[in-house]
């Protein structure tokens, strides 16, 4: 395959944003502004909550597509290791590298214009938040030493989705610094975190050879996909321990809660994390921060509306 390539396709473009994990942006953007609800007294300005759903995504849309264009041109995508063409648009779709790069800037370009309407709107809190994600965008695969190259990748990812994303919704919604959400969102920075690590356990043989040294390849597959089987189980005791002492009025759904975590514990045991059961695990993983945030949620929302949203 050329490194020249051609022009951004439309399957191309979808296939770089990859929608199917923007539910780890969605899943902290809707706790922020739910957050943000609570805090302002239900008083949300849907354009303003609107725009930073949109700045969040869109902030994803540009570390995915850029993480692709640095990977392969570093020799790091390649036929030999990317066996799902829906995961390598620069490799199976003949995407010039050139046109994966505009598109991830064009990504965040707008998401600097949906957070700038929001800090127009709401004050200057959520562009420090902003600036920090942007940053953490474009380290996360550029430069001399990317941090998806260390054993970082999982905590950056975690805490800049699972938890800034929450604190600039309600420092935008709600006034203040938005610093407050960031402890109630830490299920979310584990249940972000454990996709990345659940991509990396997969890769291990992939990322070894290119100089990648993430967390799973140093600690080998078994020990990784314990650690996050202990994570996924450590999330949900977490989240159910601050729906008791910060939102009691909806701890009547924490038998849900208990449910659902059994059964997600259950499927990540049967999986080995082996290359050939990537998809399968990428789902279980995202599959896990979706149920746990919508459960998480309801228990806050159930919460609010019945004590009153003051």
């Amino acid at each position: 395959m050329g490194r020249r390539g051609r022009g951004m396709t439309l399957t191309g473009a979808v296939e770089l944003a990859a929608p199917h994990t923007w539910p780890a942006s969605v899943g902290p953007a809707a706790l922020g502004i739910l957050l943000g609800a609570a805090g302002s007294g239900g008083q949300v300005a849907p354009e303003i909550a609107l725009c930073l759903l949109c700045a969040a995504v869109l902030l994803q849309c540009a570390v995915n597509t850029l993480n692709d264009y640095f990977d392969f041109v570093k020799g790091t995508d390649t036929l030999a290791n990317s066996p799902d063409p829906t995961d390598a648009a620069l490799v199976y779709r003949g995407v010039a590298p050139s046109a994966a790069l505009a598109l991830g800037i064009a990504f965040l370009a707008l998401a600097a214009l949906a957070g700038g309407y929001v800090v127009w709107a709401s004050g200057w809190a959520p562009l420090v938040y902003g600036l920090a994600g942007g940053a953490v965008v474009v380290l996360y695969s550029g430069g001399r030493l990317p941090i998806s190259y260390l054993p970082l990748g999982e905590c950056f990812s975690g805490v800049v989705m699972g938890g800034l994303i929450p604190a600039a919704c309600l420092a935008a919604l709600a006034g203040g610094s938005g610093l407050e959400a960031i402890p109630l969102a830490l299920p979310l920075v584990i249940t972000v975190g454990l996709i990345m690590l659940t991509n990396n356990t997969c890769d291990v043989e992939r990322d070894g050879p290119a100089g990648r040294r993430t967390l799973p390849v140093l600690l080998g597959r078994r020990r990784a996909a314990a650690l996050l089987r202990l994570l996924a189980g450590g999330a949900a005791v977490l989240m159910g321990a601050l729906v008791l002492v910060c939102f009691p009025r909806g701890a009547f759904l924490l038998p849900l809660l208990g449910v659902s975590a059994a059964l997600r514990l259950r499927s990540l045991a049967r999986l080995s994390f082996t290359p050939g059961e990537r998809g399968a695990c990428m789902g279980a993983a995202l599959g896990l921060h979706v149920g746990y945030t919508t459960l998480y949620c309801a228990m806050i929302a159930a919460h609010l509306i019945r004590g009153g949203m003051a």
